[in-house]
């Protein structure tokens, strides 16, 4: 059952239940992070009524125990059901201390560990050569990447025209990248980050594009993003967890796995490329040296 679901059926029920009841649901509705960790004695005493009144609750939404209807916040928590504040409020409940024993320390760290053990499988490794294929076979590429998205855009632009120098990122104070995009036809690819919650700028930018003729691929994080329907070809990233906005670590991967790839299929240009990056960076002294062992004396 999903969060929405669940919610639904407690308004259904709503004008039936008890004051009790009506006071416990009331609270559920309102305070969703709370209820993904906090224990049924510590729900009830939040929402001022009797444990029982919660496991009566759990049984109006149709299930038999609390843990199964706790299990529908937590994995709304998990999948990004909830609001950015909701999502706070349940790691603050989950663990208010940083420290030894720690369950937010560890199921972020579990968290990461199964996105990057659901991302690197085969499936994933013949996307990346596709993408690796169709930038080195594109006359210009876009990198786009909206809000907290922009980061993994940035990062893959910066890096990648380096080795490709017909890479660009598209990015601009008053949105007047998008007029970039008058010069853009079929010869050009478009690359959108985009995980949940998602941009509403991300949609322009592939609805332009696609107007354009350009060839899109968008990555993203399930099958229902609203990108979706846009792309020629799409790469999922696992974004599992109970972090506020998307994770690092695995869209980083992406972007490192697709710069390798190209470097890889790219060969002697590639190298090339980053032999001349490199001697423009040193004329400007771009890169410090590292410290020498006598300068910590």
């Amino acid at each position: 059952m999903k969060l929405d679901d669940l919610r639904q059926k407690l308004w259904d029920n709503y004008a039936q239940m008890s004051p009790q009841m009506k006071i416990a649901a009331s609270y559920v509705l309102e305070h969703p992070g709370d209820v993904a960790f906090k224990s049924v004695r510590q729900l009830a005493k939040a929402a001022d009524v009797h444990p029982s009144t919660i496991v009566r609750l759990a049984q109006t939404a149709g299930f038999a125990t609390f843990e199964p209807f706790r299990k529908v916040f937590q994995n709304a928590v998990q999948s990004k059901e909830l609001r950015f504040e909701d999502r706070a409020a349940a790691l603050l409940q989950e663990d208010a201390r940083w420290g030894e024993e720690s369950r937010v320390f560890l199921e972020i760290g579990q968290a990461t560990l199964s996105n990057l053990k659901s991302l690197f499988q085969p499936d994933t490794h013949k996307v990346v050569q596709q993408i690796a294929t169709a930038i080195l076979s594109a006359n210009r590429v876009y990198v786009a990447g909206y809000r907290s998205s922009f980061a993994f855009a940035h990062y893959l632009a910066y890096a990648g025209k380096i080795a490709v120098p017909s890479i660009q990122l598209l990015e601009s104070p008053d949105g007047s990248h998008f007029d970039i995009l008058g010069q853009a036809d079929s010869r050009d690819l478009i690359i959108l980050f985009t995980f949940a919650p998602y941009a509403s700028e991300g949609e322009r930018l592939l609805t332009v594009g696609k107007k354009r003729g350009c060839k899109v691929i968008v990555i993203t994080d399930v099958m229902s993003s609203p990108a979706v329907p846009h792309a020629d070809m799409g790469l999922f990233v696992p974004m599992g967890g109970p972090q506020l906005l998307p994770s690092l670590v695995p869209a980083a991967s992406v972007c490192e796995l697709i710069l390798a790839e190209a470097t890889k299929q790219g060969g002697h240009k590639v190298v090339d490329n980053l032999k001349q990056f490199r001697e423009q960076v040193h004329a400007v002294e771009g890169y410090l040296a590292p410290l020498e062992p006598r300068d910590f004396e």
